[in-house]
């Protein structure tokens, strides 16, 4: 199987949730769920596509510019 890589000079993107809650009382509990795209060095956790046309959608989808598909 290939694997294709969103690669940004020679940082890998990463896809991560962070998640803010609030808490006004017990029985009332909020959260909201954010979604952050870095792009760091670490190839193991970086987000992996099975073709190029799947990762060429995700960059499409997101926005996601100046960045270039890669195979392992």
């Amino acid at each position: 199987m290939q694997r294709f890589y969103i690669k940004k000079g020679d940082l890998y993107l990463h896809v991560g949730t962070v998640t803010y809650e609030e808490y006004q009382d017990y029985s009332d509990i909020d959260a909201m769920h954010m979604t952050q795209y870095r792009f760091l060095k670490d190839k193991d956790d970086a987000k992996l596509f099975s073709s190029r046309c799947e990762a060429e959608t995700y960059m499409y989808k997101r926005k996601i510019r100046g960045a270039d598909i890669v195979r392992e």
